[in-house]
This record gives structure tokens, sequence and C-alpha cells, in this order.
């Protein structure tokens, strides 16, 4: 490890680790067929006589036959009259013609627990101070279960499906009601980093970072597998951990853990918060965290 250099990690690189990561985990659980690699983006928006946009629900298919519903925002005005309910189950149908099996998602204590709860979702993580203060909840629901749907009431608006800047206008919406309720410190922060050889290529590199709130979030990590079991992974989260600290990191959350990468993250001090079985099939999802 001597001969390696750690480097700051640019968007390229990102990208392209990413894409080896996933190549990785292909090989271990392939792609289901009708899915593809790109994740399928799907938004269901509720509109106005004048077409404004007062409530809507996103989510995200990928190719293990699973979505996680990203965001869900009702317009102030227009609460409890079954708007949110309507765009979630048309989402969640989305999910279904897809063939997918599962739906999970997140949701803060401030947020939207009990309303899930009546759709037929389950709590499987809570990790408290998260950021301080809050507790964030993981649900999930399995649509291969035949579980009967709550009736929603009908609504004398249109609900559509949406488009790319309606995407993003819902998760704005969403965003501006979270900073009420939160104690925002400053925009994401990234600590990208990777480790280079003599020849500038890349062996090994973490994705993460810091939350606006103060908390850590590893996305990913990779090690080439000429390198592996040298300890350049528990190098590299070492020392994003001592940078996340830095920036005001109290905690560090990683999701996208599995069974077979579940380990590294044991021994690096790490402790489970949440698992959640077949995600995909026959495996194992977990979200891990560390107190800083």
């Amino acid at each position: 490890m001597e001969k390696l250099r750690l480097r700051r990690s640019a968007r390229k690189d990102s990208e392209r680790i990413e894409e080896l990561v996933y190549d990785y985990y292909y090989q271990i659980v392939p792609m289901l067929d009708g899915f593809s690699r790109e994740e399928e983006t799907v938004c269901k928006k509720i509109v106005d006589k004048e077409g404004n946009i007062i409530a809507g629900c996103t989510g995200y298919i990928y190719p293990w036959g699973c979505m996680y519903i990203d965001d869900m925002w009702v317009d102030e005005k227009y609460r409890r009259q079954e708007l949110g309910s309507n765009a979630l189950q048309a989402v969640e149908k989305a999910a279904e013609s897809k063939g997918c099996h599962l739906i999970w998602l997140g949701t803060w204590d401030f947020q939207a627990r009990p309303y899930y709860l009546k759709h037929g979702y389950t709590v499987f993580s809570a990790l408290n101070d998260s950021p301080k203060g809050h507790t964030d909840y993981q649900l999930f629901k399995c649509l291969d279960q035949k579980q009967p749907k709550r009736k929603c009431k009908p609504i004398k608006y249109e609900l559509l499906d949406g488009i790319e800047e309606d995407v993003d206008y819902i998760c704005d919406r969403l965003e501006e009601y979270n900073d009420r309720h939160l104690d925002i410190k400053h925009d994401y922060i990234k600590i990208n980093r990777k480790l280079v050889d003599e020849d500038g290529k890349v062996v090994a590199a973490i994705m993460a970072g810091v939350t606006d709130v103060d908390v850590g979030w590893i996305s990913k990590i990779w090690v080439d597998e000429e390198y592996r079991n040298q300890g350049l992974g528990t190098h590299l989260i070492k020392h994003y951990e001592k940078k996340a600290k830095e920036k005001g990191a109290t905690k560090i959350i990683a999701e996208e853990i599995y069974d077979w990468n579940v380990g590294f993250f044991l021994k690096a001090g790490y402790k489970i918060a949440g698992e959640l079985k077949d995600l995909p099939k026959g495996h194992t999802f977990f979200i891990m965290e560390r107190d800083l």
C-alpha cells in the first residue's frame, strides 16, 4: 500500500466506480429479465384546475425487481383529502405492473410514518439521532404477497404521469417542508477519495460525504479484485471517518450493504440498524450505523 497514493475523486472517477460496483453486484445477483441497469423513474402528480402540482410521489425501479420511493409531498392547503394516498397507490401500481416484488422508503419522525403504516408498510430500521434529536425510519412493503390495499376516497383533481421537471418540483417542495423541521448546517459535503497506483490507475475508492444535517453517509466502497484483502478498504473508510468528523458529522450511515459485504462493515466497527430480506431475492439488505 506504500506505493499507492490517496487522492480526491473527480466526477468521472465516481461514475466509473459506480459502474464497477454494480458490475460486481450483478455478478453475484444478475439483473432480472425485463428490468434495465439504469433505474426507471416513476412520477405521479396531482394537479388543480390550472395545472399546478398540488401533490406528488416519485420512485425509482431497480434491476432486482424493487422500487425505492424517494419523495412524497402534498401541498398543505390540500392535505387530508386523500391526494397523497392516490398518488402513492398510483406509484405502487406502476411498480406492480413492472413486476416489482418489494418497495421500501425512508421517513423522518416529523413526516409520515403513521401514514405509511396505514398503507401496509412495516418499519425495519429506526436510526436514532439521525440527525440529532430525530429518528430516521425505513419501511418496506411486499408487493408479491397480495396484501389488501387501503381504499382511497375519490378525488376531484386530475392524477397524471410526471416528467423530470415535475420530479424536481416535488423534491424541492418536500425539501422546503423538511427544512422547517431540521437544523440545516451547510450544503452536502463530498468526501470521495481514491487510491491510485504509480501509473495513476484507480485501485480502490470510497464515495461518501456529510449531509446538510451533519450525518455522514457512505454510498459505495470498492477495491479492485487484485488488491483485495490488503487493508485498502479499511484505509479508505478510516480516512473518511476522520474527515467526516472534522466536518461535523456525529453519526455515519451506510445503506447500500448486502449479505456479501456486511462482514467488512462489522469488522470496521459498524452495527446493524436494520435488515430487509429479499432485497434482492434470496439475499438481505442492511442499514449500518456508527456513532462518531
